[in-house]
């Protein structure tokens, strides 16, 4: 079985932007030790300490409550939907910035086809 490191950056900011968007679905325990976990970035026997319960017991919180982050995302897609509206306004900041009078016609039909496509976006891959 693949042993997941909770303390590499990537890993910890991705948990990070996954609680924001779905915290308030977690159980409060599952708040709880994730705020321990991530925020104060406490141990396992730390937090088994803390909780008044065992390392194991701790880590499979842990692991419930991430695997819980990651179920909301696969279902929900909240994440993929911002990081998409994101790369939308990107690139109309962009078409913006690089606008004149001789191309502010293309440009502007460009930027409505990705406000457009970004409606249509209320759909995610899964049907959602």
């Amino acid at each position: 079985m693949k042993k997941i490191c909770y303390s590499s950056p990537e890993y910890v900011h991705e948990i990070a932007l996954l609680r924001d968007l779905y915290e308030d679905l977690l159980t409060p325990r599952q708040r709880e030790v994730a705020e321990l976990r991530f925020d104060e970035d406490l141990s396992l026997s730390e937090i088994a300490q803390r909780l008044g319960i065992s390392r194991q017991g701790c880590d499979d919180a842990i692991k419930r409550c991430v695997k819980a982050l990651f179920l909301y995302e696969q279902k929900l897609g909240m994440k993929q939907k911002i990081e998409r509206f994101d790369q939308c306004l990107k690139e109309i900041k962009e078409l913006c910035e690089t606008m004149d009078s001789s191309n502010w016609q293309e440009h502007r039909e460009r930027a409505l086809m990705i406000i457009d496509q970004n409606d249509a976006w209320g759909e995610y891959d899964n049907g959602v």
